[in-house]
C-alpha cells in the first residue's frame, strides 16, 4: 500500500529525531551536527528544514517525545500496582525517577534548553509551553497516586509535579556532588513528604 504524504512526511520526522538522539548518545549536545545527523538518517537537509524550523525545534521535538514516554511509563507502573502498599509504590517511583536522572543526556539538554531560552525570548515561548506540557503530565501522575491512595497533600499536584521535574533535571549536576545523599532517597523523601504519605508504623 502506498503511503499517503504525511505518512511519509510523519516517518521522516521520527527518523530525524532517532537520529537525533542517536548523535546525543554518541556525540553529547555540544557535538550534534545537523549535517551529519540528516546523513545518518538518510535525508537531505531540505528535508529537514521541511519537518522543523531549527535545531532548537528538533531539540524540543526530543524532549517532548522523551518526557511524555516516561511520565506515560510512570503511569503504568502505578496502575500495575493498584492494590500495592502505597509505600511500595512510592519506593517504584522514585526509583525510576533516580534512573532516569541518571541518564544524564536528558538532564543535561533539559538545562541547555532552559538555558537558551533565557537567552533567546523567541525560543522561551515554544520552551515555555513545552515545559508546561511536562509539569502538566507529571501533575496527572501525581493526582492518580492521591486519588488512589486517599491522600492529603502537602502541595496542589502540578506544584508537586514542578518540584518533581527540577529533581529529575537537578540531581543530573547535584547528584555527583561527594557527600550527596543517592538520588532515589532524595526522591522517595521528597515524594512522601509532597503528597502526605503517612509515617510507617514501627
Amino acid at each position: 500500500m502506498r503511503k499517503t504524504r504525511e505518512q511519509s512526511r510523519l516517518e521522516t520526522r521520527e527518523r530525524l529525531i532517532a537520529s537525533a538522539h542517536a548523535a546525543i548518545r554518541r556525540d553529547g549536545i555540544g557535538g550534534l551536527s545537523l549535517r551529519r545527523l540528516c546523513e545518518d538518517a538518510g535525508y537531505s537537509q531540505g528535508a529537514f528544514y521541511s519537518n522543523f524550523a531549527s535545531r532548537d525545534d528538533l531539540l524540543l521535538a526530543l524532549m517532548e517525545r522523551h518526557v511524555f514516554g516516561e511520565v506515560e511509563t510512570l503511569r503504568r507502573l502505578v496502575q500495575g500496582m493498584d492494590g500495592k502498599a502505597l509505600g511500595d509504590v512510592s519506593v517504584t517511583v522514585a526509583s525510576r525517577l533516580a534512573d532516569l536522572a541518571q541518564q544524564t543526556e536528558w538532564s543535561l539538554l533539559s538545562i541547555e534548553l532552559q538555558l537558551h531560552a533565557q537567552r533567546d525570548a523567541r525560543f522561551a515561548d515554544a520552551y515555555n509551553a513545552a515545559k508546561t506540557s511536562f509539569h502538566a503530565e507529571f501533575a496527572r501522575l501525581v493526582e492518580d497516586i492521591l486519588q488512589r491512595h486517599q491522600l492529603q497533600p502537602a502541595l496542589p499536584p502540578m506544584q508537586i509535579a514542578i518540584g518533581l521535574y527540577a529533581l529529575w533535571s537537578g540531581l543530573a549536576v547535584q547528584g555527583t556532588v561527594p557527600g550527596a545523599a543517592p538520588r532515589d532517597e532524595i526522591f522517595l523523601a521528597f515524594l512522601r513528604a509532597m503528597i502526605g504519605q503517612p509515617p510507617a508504623r514501627g
